[in-house]
Parts: structure tokens; sequence; C-alpha cells
């Protein structure tokens, strides 16, 4: 099932050159180079030698702390919504029924 619009008519001249973009295969492509590269680069670390402190000398380190690096960014999106976000109702001016 394909969300591309049923005619020609509702493409907007300048989009039709990145039509391209909604195909499957390009919207998974960062994935795998993003995985082959991280595959990679732990193969390399298992290779080469590093004179590194005591725990940046842990095998996968580099790859274990941007991971829970990024997951705590991610999560610390919550509290901070909690903290710094509107009222659903902000927007609603008066008289709105919806």
């Amino acid at each position: 099932m394909s969300d591309a619009p049923e005619r020609d008519d509702d493409i907007h001249p300048v989009s039709r050159h990145f039509l391209w973009l909604d195909r499957p295969a390009v919207r998974q492509a960062p994935f795998y180079i993003f995985g082959a590269l991280a595959i990679g680069l732990l193969i390399v670390e298992a290779i080469h030698p590093r004179h590194a402190a005591k725990w940046e000398a842990l095998f996968g380190f580099y790859e274990l702390e941007g991971f829970f690096g990024f997951c705590l960014a991610v999560l610390a999106g919550w509290p901070l919504r909690a903290l710094l976000g509107r009222r659903p109702d902000y927007y609603r001016q008066d008289g709105d029924d919806e």
C-alpha cells in the first residue's frame, strides 16, 4: 500500500525531484549504513591496539558509552517536557468548541 497521490496533479512540481526519497529502501538505508559502520568500528577496535585508561580499555567501551548516552538524552525529554511544557489547552482561544 502506497501513500503516493493518485494523480500527478496532486504533486507539487518542486517535490517531483524528491519522490525517490520515499522508497522503502532509501528510508531504511541510514539504519543499515550506521549499523555497518558501528560493526566495522567494533572490528577495528578488536584488531587495533589502544593505549587507554582503565575504563576505556574495555572492549566496546565507546560503543556502549555512546548508546547509553543517547538513551539518557532521549529519556531526559520526558521530565523536561513535564517541567517546560505548556498545558494541552494553551493555544485554545475563547469560544473554540474543538
